[in-house]
């Protein structure tokens, strides 16, 4: 039975991950410095958890000991904190995922999965944005990522790692709902957290070049991304690789539509209020999955609908 270490395990999307891996046979070990991650996420449902930083370069490697594969979800990823403090940043997501390779190397252990960002890209006009599209990224958060992608395929070149880079589109819903978002800064649960404190929920720019104005994203469901890191985890251990992809639903949702599903599921009528831009934003983002598709079967399941409801789910009955 393989040993799975998940860095940032407690987090939103790391918890779902956690959980399928567990239910597929697999043995995880949790590693989180709860910042973020929450213990009511882990606590009762996994074992063997290590609470520490990515800074702390030793823990790590203690931590590593019996480990067969690393999935690294931990980083800062606030687009507009990453503009006004960079430095946070770098440290935490391109020197965390040095000490995690480091600490790899110690221990020997060669399968990793990277959880990377669409932030990576640049702006671009395409309909769709492929993995070998270019990658100039807007934000200090998306230029930390793709720092992070260069070091663990140049890495996996030298050392003989088998390693593959998931570049997340945007996350909504729940498979559980102890495991709904608690981000302060995705979309969905900003809108609930604005409907908590009798607010209407913001639009950043109603200017963009897009249908209605607002941003245009692509939207996953939690559910199809953890499945999307359990079919990479397999192709790591099947082969040596080193590749890179996009995970989304390959459709493309505006902020306002996303606002307008999220009343509906909710059954009230929201006005959001337009204020200005927010730095780091880009028009339109939607994903490429032909890659993914192709090489690891991957296709999402789920509807922005179920999207939706899963999350007002875990909000209303969690008390996130």
């Amino acid at each position: 039975m393989k040993k799975i270490l998940v860095v940032g395990g407690a987090g939103y999307i790391g918890a779902h991950i956690a959980w399928l891996l567990q239910e597929g046979g697999y043995q995880v070990r949790i590693y989180d410095d709860f910042s973020n991650g929450l213990k009511s996420r882990v606590e009762g449902k996994f074992e063997d958890v290590v609470i520490g930083d990515v800074l702390d370069r030793k823990l790590l490697v203690n931590s590593l000991a019996g480990i067969d594969g690393v999935i690294h979800l931990a980083a800062k990823k606030a687009v507009g904190e990453s503009v006004s403090n960079p430095l946070k940043y770098y440290e935490n997501n391109v020197g965390g995922t040095l000490n995690i390779l480091a600490a790899m190397s110690v221990n020997g252990v060669k399968n990793l999965i990277f959880s990377s960002t669409a932030a990576v890209y640049s702006p671009s006009e395409k309909l769709a944005i492929s993995e070998d599209d270019l990658t100039e990224p807007l934000s200090p958060y998306g230029q930390t990522k793709l720092l992070a992608e260069k070091l663990i395929s140049n890495v996996a070149s030298a050392e003989g790692l088998s390693a593959i880079s998931l570049r997340y589109f945007n996350v909504v819903g729940s498979l559980r709902d102890e495991f709904g978002d608690n981000s302060k800064d995705n979309l969905v649960p900003k809108v609930f957290a604005a409907l908590k404190s009798g607010a209407e929920p913001e639009i950043y720019g109603d200017d963009y070049p897009t249908k209605d104005g607002s941003c245009i994203r692509d939207y996953i469901h939690v559910g199809d991304l953890a499945e999307a890191h359990i079919l990479a985890l397999e192709q790591v251990f099947r082969s040596k690789v080193n590749e890179i992809y996009n995970v989304g639903s390959g459709d493309g949702y505006s902020v306002a539509e996303m606002i307008s599903q999220i009343s509906k599921t909710i059954g009230k009528t929201l006005t959001p209020k337009i204020v200005a831009r927010r730095a780091g934003d880009t028009a339109q983002l939607i994903a490429s999955i032909s890659k993914i598709e192709r090489d690891l079967g991957w296709r999402p399941k789920y509807s922005l609908k179920e999207m939706i409801d899963s999350a007002w789910q875990a909000e209303s009955r969690s008390g996130l």
